[in-house]
């Protein structure tokens, strides 16, 4: 892209058009001068369209929007049979004026450099002309040409072919004068001074800018809009619709952190200009996140979730996720410079996980990781618990290097937060252990899981939401996670003193039916939910004096099999059952084997339940809840979204 300066204004739109394509295509080295004056010795100034300084020669080019076919002699020329004025012979005359005062100004010892006219042939921005030239020589090209010709050895019409020099291009410059007040003029827009293109398509350019008031400056991106250099006048109102609709957005966002600050819309008759404050730091897309502590990627992480929901809160949505959009200062403040708002929430959160995935890998944390690439795959919306997760990080303290193993014994520390003190129980695949939390000093259960890897991304959305839900009669959890450098899950609960449901030495007449119906309670609120256990059996309902509560949601499996399988884990038994029937199923099961003798329990399947199920008494069962177990064993009852459990087993004054 060529430095452009202009001089005046374009009369017409072939110069404006013809102006863009020289700017856009000719090299970084060349100067275009726009609607710049030559004087004369005389004191008269002749204009001229385009002046090029080049690499091999300065040029003076004269724009014609010419349509049809041109014929183009050395003196005299016609177009579609009609003549017109030579415009070669006025380019030539002022390129020798030009030369004239060039070598006037030169030292002695520096050759002037070599100056001719070119003239460049439009048509309809391109198209729509054809071009006949009686002497292949002539300097003159249509928008095929021209660059090459500006560009290229062979357009010269000089006899020897020199480079022009970095010093010769300066004189040229001091010859024309003023330029450099020229540029300064037109780099101006109010208090704002362009430096660096970073961006130009069509009637859109990007700019790089200073705002310099007074004594101090800062840095800002101007995003100009220029109506005149559009195709035609729909192209442009669009364009200026998305404009002054960013500037809204923008405004309607201030205060939001992540959202750049951005001034009042400048309007001058020429162009339309947004501008925004330079955000701090660096693309995303470059940032060596390698070389960043695990504090500062989280923190990174932090600060893009709260900017993003507070964008969210005020009813719009980024959409504009370009890892180049996206910058990222020292201090690891998050900011977004292309707000599109064009994308629903969903959508929004799936592509900032997207963009955000691999710099959440490297902090090396997995309920961290987890969650981006659960939500890169439009898993995952809840970006308050996200939030919080990486919150517990940070302010707890976490080292840089890759945590050690934790070595599952007494004394051991899980997650900084608890420490275990006493094993309780464990099954082939699990540990529950009685440990303290050591910041709050108080107790709590730890149940320890391996080989749940591949169930992570369903556990920690389970998890997550228990962990936002409130049921006396449904576990308290307080943290979850994996353990570091193993596939092993931990689990923490909010401690319940009690036993298990098939370890009770002694039940008291009245315990049952209120237990029964605090979890029946329980599971529907589970239910509404969505949430199902997936493993009710005797060990995971943990029971005392006064409640009952449901434990080891979605992984208390590996325990309802390893005692109960051919009763509550049948895969075969539940292939066609749902989630809540066989949740269910689960419960009323876990009774009737609790409650009836083993001696009538047959095999311990589903027959033998029933059969335990045909010794009680269907009077002091109830007969509605005798009649409504049988169809749950028998998978005769249907549990449709918000049924009321309690009145479909006849229970609901139980639990008053």
């Amino acid at each position: 892209m060529a430095k452009q300066i202009s001089f005046g204004t374009p009369v017409n739109d072939a110069e404006r058009w013809a102006f863009s394509l020289l700017a856009e295509e000719l090299p970084d080295n060349y100067i275009l001068l726009t609607n710049v004056e030559i004087p004369t010795k005389s004191g008269q100034a002749m204009e001229v369209d385009a002046l090029v300084i080049g690499e091999w020669g300065v040029y003076v080019v004269d724009v014609k929007g010419y349509i049809g076919r041109l014929d183009a002699g050395l003196h005299a020329w016609s177009l579609d049979g009609r003549q017109v004025d030579n415009s070669l012979a006025k380019a030539n005359y002022v390129a020798r004026v030009l030369a004239g005062n060039v070598k006037h100004k030169i030292p002695v010892g520096v050759y002037a450099p070599w100056c001719q006219g070119m003239v460049f042939i439009t048509g309809r921005k391109g198209e729509e002309i054809e071009l006949e030239k009686q002497e292949g020589s002539l300097s003159i090209y249509t928008p095929q040409q021209i660059v090459a010709a500006l560009t290229k050895e062979w357009g010269l019409t000089a006899p020897h072919s020199h480079q022009v020099t970095d010093e010769q291009k300066e004189m040229v410059l001091k010859t024309i004068g003023q330029v450099a007040l020229v540029e300064q003029r037109n780099n101006k827009i109010q208090d704002f001074t362009k430096l660096k293109c970073l961006f130009i398509q069509s009637g859109l350019e990007v700019w790089q800018a200073e705002y310099n008031p007074g004594g101090w400056t800062a840095p800002w991106l101007l995003k100009i809009l220029i109506a005149t250099q559009f195709t035609d006048q729909a192209q442009s109102e669009s364009h200026e619709n998305q404009l002054r609709a960013e500037f809204k957005r923008l405004q309607a966002l201030t205060g939001c952190s992540g959202v750049p600050y951005c001034a009042p819309l400048i309007q001058d008759g020429e162009q339309l200009v947004l501008p925004i404050r330079m955000p701090r730091g660096v693309p995303l897309n470059i940032l060596e996140f390698e070389k960043l502590t695990t504090y500062q990627l989280l923190e990174i992480l932090r600060r893009s979730v709260s900017g993003l929901q507070q964008v969210h809160r005020r009813g719009f949505t980024v959409g504009g996720w370009a890892a180049n959009c996206v910058f990222v200062s020292d201090l690891g403040d998050v900011e977004f410079i292309d707000i599109k708002d064009n994308l629903n929430i969903s959508e929004d959160i799936q592509a900032y996980a997207e963009g955000f995935l691999t710099l959440a890998e490297q902090t090396k944390q997995p309920r961290v990781y987890q969650w981006y690439r659960l939500a890169a795959k439009g898993g995952s919306v809840d970006l308050d618990a996200l939030r919080c997760d990486l919150s517990a990080l940070i302010d707890n303290g976490v080292c840089d290097s890759l945590p050690e193993r934790v070595e599952i014994a007494t004394g051991a520390i899980i997650d900084h937060h608890y420490k275990l003190e006493q094993f309780i129980a464990a099954t082939q695949d699990s540990q529950f252990w009685r440990a303290t939390h050591i910041q709050g000093q108080y107790q709590c259960g730890v149940s320890i899981y391996s080989k749940v890897e591949a169930k992570w991304p369903t556990l920690s959305s389970l998890y997550r939401s228990l962990s936002k839900l409130h049921h006396p009669h449904v576990e308290k959890v307080l943290g979850f996670g994996q353990l570091a450098q193993s596939e092993d899950l931990f689990i923490a609960r909010g401690w319940e003193y009690g036993v298990s449901l098939d370890e009770l030495a002694d039940i008291q007449l009245g315990q049952p039916v209120m237990w029964f119906t605090q979890l029946l309670s329980g599971l529907q609120y589970m239910h509404q939910m969505d949430i199902y256990h997936g493993a009710i059996c005797p060990k995971n309902i943990i029971c005392n004096l006064e409640k009952a509560i449901l434990v080891n949601f979605g992984i208390g499996l590996d325990i309802a099999t390893s005692h109960y399988a051919s009763r509550y884990a049948d895969p075969q038994l539940w292939a066609a059952e749902g989630d809540a029937e066989r949740d269910l199923y689960g419960l009323v099961a876990s009774f009737i084997s609790t409650l009836a003798p083993v001696s009538l329990q047959g095999d311990g399947g589903q027959e033998g339940i029933i059969q335990a199920l045909n010794s009680f008494d269907k009077e002091w069962f109830g007969e509605k809840t005798f009649n409504t177990c049988m169809k749950v064993l028998n998978f005769e009852f249907d549990a449709p979204s918000g049924m009321n459990y309690l009145q479909a087993f006849d229970v609901a004054d139980s639990l008053i």
